[in-house]
């Protein structure tokens, strides 16, 4: 199963090569643009970076966090850069940094973008502003609301992949799990469509919470269960960050909440980047789910799964 999805990342491609950071003391930053394309070609014979940087030097003075956004809006010096925002997009309000999160408040007219356009436009802001000391994600709003078709709403530059080939679909080949009327859980195939900009663990994850095409198996959640946001760190572990529904729908029984917890865990560690889960509720770490315990990352458990 892991070489499967193995084979399945390498079509992948990070379009942002090294990341360089800024230098606060001299006041030079990195700030991305969208790669500017051939003269007559078209989106999707685009080959190489999708974003690239140049270096911008701050006023020392300078609101770090409000000027960089301004050097994104006011558009690339660099030949071979181009804007990824819309013409009349400016900051609402200026940014704001609190427990990491840099919350960034644009016009209406960035509610404009979706698809690729969308992901290439956050990510330049986002990669941008991660230079920042003290800024781990980042939150970009349009007048004061998230846009609701996102596959998350908190950017890491981590999070910065995007498709190489977006003529040529990019399928994930999983197994997901499910929980069992009989108990225990069982496992059902999917060939699950990565669309571009999406991250695979959170397509594993919304197939998951879809539910089930097999009679006999129900999703491990209710409707009313929503994912806040959802990221990979370097050691392996994949965050799953819930709202409160999470913890009021909870199960009532240890062992059907047992049944919940690992039919996730199970799910996501099939990606080769993802060895345990660790379960949140509205940013916060949960002592335990259903009467199990949920205070550490669990790794999964393949003996719950029924042949």
């Amino acid at each position: 199963m892991r070489k499967r999805i193995l084979s399945m990342l390498c079509a992948l491609l990070l379009l942002t090569g090294c990341t360089p950071g800024g230098d606060a003391e001299s006041g030079a930053y990195e700030v991305y643009f969208a790669a500017a394309l051939p003269d007559g070609g078209a989106d999707d014979s685009v080959q190489g970076p999708a974003v690239q940087w140049e270096t911008r030097r701050l006023p020392q003075d300078a609101d770090v966090l409000s000027a960089l956004v301004e050097c994104l809006l006011s558009g690339p010096l660099s030949d071979g850069l181009r804007s990824p925002f819309p013409d009349g997009v400016y900051q609402v309000s200026a940014p704001t940094l609190t427990d990491g999160v840099c919350e960034v408040d644009l016009s209406e007219r960035y509610g404009g973008l979706s698809g690729v356009d969308l992901t290439i436009a956050d990510y330049c802001i986002a990669l941008t502003l991660c230079q920042v000391e003290g800024v781990e994600t980042v939150s970009i709003l349009v007048e004061g609301e998230p846009i609701s078709y996102r596959d998350h709403q908190l950017l890491r530059e981590s999070d910065a992949v995007l498709s190489s080939a977006e003529d040529e679909p990019v399928y994930l080949s999983a197994d997901l799990c499910f929980l069992r009327e009989e108990g225990g859980l069982a496992v059902e195939h999917r060939e699950l469509l990565v669309p571009s900009g999406s991250a695979p663990e959170s397509v594993l994850l919304q197939a998951l919470l879809a539910g089930p095409e097999t009679e006999g198996l129900s999703a491990p959640l209710s409707g009313e269960v929503r994912v806040i946001d959802l990221w990979v760190n370097d050691s392996g572990i994949c965050y799953v960050n819930f709202d409160a529904a999470f913890l009021s729908n909870q199960p009532t029984s240890a062992s059907h909440a047992r049944l919940t917890l690992y039919a996730i865990v199970n799910t996501l560690c099939q990606l080769p980047n993802v060895d345990a889960v660790a379960f949140l509720v509205e940013g916060e770490s949960i002592s335990d789910y259903g009467g199990v315990a949920a205070d550490v990352p669990l790794e999964p458990n393949p003996d719950l799964v029924v042949s």
